[in-house]
């Protein structure tokens, strides 16, 4: 339990706990500016609020470990446990009160629970969407991690959304593509696979400036090229991994201008 984002939480709102404790100290709610003194209201509140608010984070803590309640929006399960936190808080406040303000009986517990479940209530469901925007932001941040982590080995101005269709065995360090057929071969650094998708749809994802089509089949990316070599009919590319890519007639020129045939 100890481990839980309700207590993980406490560094942040206890500061706010402390402030609205004081804030009511000072100016005496509940008919207590004109019955006590300052000193006296301040301990009041400071002890009843810190109590309400532990309790009503450990009642949520409780209903988040059971498997009935975890299925219930947290909102719902906030509200529980505020109204939970009330019983012992209305004995709380009788026993401060008797003490700090004057003798209180505690058959008189029943009239004033319900108002103090009207507080611990408010104050349950604030900490609740206090938590479920700390466990949203958690959550977009993690997100943003993994894609972080999934691009980076991408080429910069390679589309994220293409490496939505490569295998994550293949990594990111994307070479060439190779059509055979209807599919089409995504080669990397960490080997190759096939795919369902037409070259020229790919290349309408990656756009101009990631690579260079080379052949009627086969297009290299950017900086994938280590060297170039010919044979008896046609230019080669050998690409880092060792890959013997064929240069066309038809896409000579731009290959030349590129810089990627000497």
């Amino acid at each position: 339990m100890r481990e839980s984002n309700y207590f993980r939480s406490i560094p942040q709102q206890f500061p706010w706990v402390v402030g609205l404790a004081i804030v009511m100290g000072v100016t005496g709610p509940f008919g207590t500016y004109y019955g006590t003194g300052l000193g006296v209201r301040l301990v009041y509140f400071t002890v009843t609020g810190v109590l309400i608010w532990a309790q009503v984070l450990i009642f949520g803590a409780l209903l988040a470990s059971f498997e009935v309640t975890q299925r219930w929006p947290l909102l719902v399960r906030m509200a529980l446990a505020g109204a939970l936190a009330a019983i012992p808080g209305t004995l709380e406040i009788i026993v401060l009160n008797s003490w700090l303000v004057r003798p209180t009986p505690f058959r008189a517990a029943w009239e004033i629970y319900p108002q103090v479940a009207f507080l611990t209530i408010v104050i349950s469901v604030l900490i609740g969407l206090f938590m479920e925007r700390r466990l949203h932001a958690a959550a977009d941040s993690e997100r943003a991690r993994i894609a972080e982590i999934l691009t980076a080995d991408a080429p910069k101005d390679v589309p994220p959304d293409f490496f939505r269709r490569v295998p994550p065995a293949l990594g990111r360090d994307l070479l060439a593509l190779e059509m055979e057929d209807h599919y089409l071969r995504i080669h990397t650094a960490l080997g190759s696979d096939l795919i369902l998708l037409r070259l020229r749809d790919a290349l309408a994802e990656l756009g101009p400036s990631s690579g260079q089509q080379v052949h009627r089949s086969w297009w290299v990316a950017k900086g994938a090229v280590a060297s170039a070599e010919r044979d008896a009919r046609r230019p080669m590319l050998v690409l880092r991994n060792g890959l013997r890519v064929p240069v066309s007639k038809t896409f000579r020129d731009q290959v030349k201008e590129a810089g990627w045939l000497g």
